[in-house]
């Protein structure tokens, strides 16, 4: 009974650590600050590219709901409500703190 018992223990504290950790590298995700700019000032439609890859302005800014994400640094991004894989933090149209168009 008692090895009964301390495998039904650790059967289910393994279980508990594999369903923990997939969770945690499924939400997981890498926030770049570093795009400051825009080429316009408008919003992305559903599922449109965000930031082209290797470019250092955002095409257009993605509604409030969703991320400008990408799987990796040197992908497209596209609008999406996931906040998993690499997250392009986009700075916000109002009060004049962004800027946009080409220098």
């Amino acid at each position: 009974m008692a090895n009964t018992l301390k495998f039904v223990t650790v059967l289910v504290s393994v279980v508990a650590l594999t369903l923990a950790n997939s969770s945690l590298t499924h939400r997981r995700g890498y926030h770049d600050q570093s795009i400051k700019r825009y080429t316009n000032e408008r919003t992305c439609w559903w599922n449109e590219i965000c930031k082209e890859e290797f470019q250092m302005e955002f095409r257009c800014r993605c509604p409030r709901w969703s991320f400008c994400r990408s799987p990796g640094k040197y992908y497209n991004a596209y609008c999406s409500v996931m906040s998993s894989g690499y997250i392009w933090m986009q700075p916000r149209f109002s009060g004049g703190h962004y800027k946009y168009g080409r220098k």
